[in-house]
């Protein structure tokens, strides 16, 4: 497509994010993004495929029935978020809030369920409400990071891969903060919930705490129709430093303690260093979404990393996965 396309009613127009703009005064405006044509869908899957994301602005997606219908004609089916580590709360369905931590905090960036055995390709938020101040959702394309990375880094994640530890707690409210594994897996049953991590995880293993799994995941990942490389993994947000933040990574103590830990997939250590090099490029690499009321944002969970700054007031963001 050309930079910017005209098709009935909806302006697409390339960048990053990509930009897809209702025209006119039409009424139902819900129903454009939730029904859109052939020649509409084609160049949103164009814009997606070539640049990570799109937003979609003026369609007045405010409603969590209105997203419902939006998310379900732009993802088909929606997906579960099972095996997560964040709290989500339902809206409905498989619609969530996007809240994340307290609103204080910076969510750092992330590709979904990327420590996981299974990850969305697809995902799709909308605001119905933006925050009183901040709450920007980051977007960050995993194709820029892996070019600005050091070559030795980037390299070592592409052939390595990452392993990931997480040793959850039986019960919820766990004053380590860590999800229980009926939260995390949405099933109390212990049979359903190991037949699952054995056929899915690296390892799976009952201990006198809780669960403990292992997962060896790819680092980095070829994305798109052109197979251009991207950042996939956040080993920055698992691999704590131990002299902050005790974490499981120590294999020999990952049974007596709840939390999470990432090394390389051949068993070796992530340098602390070489984590604080990958932290400074994402931030380096890092675009707001700066949200209005109604907004649709569409993001290839592969090829684009997501997160969100602090904010104030309320913010009422939903997201949707596939």
């Amino acid at each position: 497509m050309t930079t910017v396309d005209m098709l009935d009613s909806i302006t697409f127009e390339a960048g990053f994010p990509a930009m897809a703009r209702r025209q006119g005064e039409a009424p139902g405006t819900v129903d454009l993004p939730a029904n859109l044509t052939p020649e509409q869908r084609t160049a949103t899957r164009e814009l997606l495929d070539t640049t990570g994301s799109v937003l979609f602005r003026g369609f007045g997606v405010r409603t969590v029935d209105d997203f419902e219908r939006v998310a379900q004609g732009l993802l088909g089916e929606l997906a579960p978020y099972r095996g997560g580590d964040s709290p989500r709360q339902a809206g409905k369905g498989f619609v969530f809030n996007a809240a994340g931590p307290s609103p204080s905090r910076l969510l750092r960036a992330h590709n979904e369920l990327s420590y996981a055995p299974w990850h969305p390709t697809t995902l799709c938020f909308a605001c119905g409400r933006p925050a009183d101040e901040g709450g920007a959702t980051t977007i960050i394309d995993g194709h820029r990071v892996y070019q600005s990375l050091p070559a030795e880094i980037r390299d070592a994640f592409r052939t390595k891969g990452v392993t990931y530890i997480q040793h959850l707690p039986d019960n919820s409210g766990d004053p380590s903060g860590i999800k229980s594994w009926p939260e995390t897996f949405e099933t109390d049953s212990r049979e359903k919930v190991m037949e699952w991590c054995q056929s899915s995880y690296t390892s799976a293993e009952w201990t006198d705490l809780g669960l403990l799994t292992t997962n060896r995941t790819p680092g980095t990942l070829a994305v798109g129709s052109d197979h251009r490389e991207a950042w996939f993994n956040q080993a920055h947000i698992w691999r704590k430093d131990e002299s902050v933040t005790p974490d499981v990574t120590t294999m020999d103590r990952r049974r007596t303690r709840f939390g999470y830990g990432a090394f390389f997939g051949d068993g070796t250590e992530i340098p602390a260093d070489c984590i604080d090099v990958v932290g400074q490029t994402l931030i380096d690499c890092t675009v707001p979404v700066n949200w209005e009321a109604g907004d649709v944002l569409l993001v290839d969970n592969r090829a684009v990393m997501h997160g969100r700054l602090p904010f104030s007031g309320q913010r009422e963001v939903f997201v949707a996965f596939a």
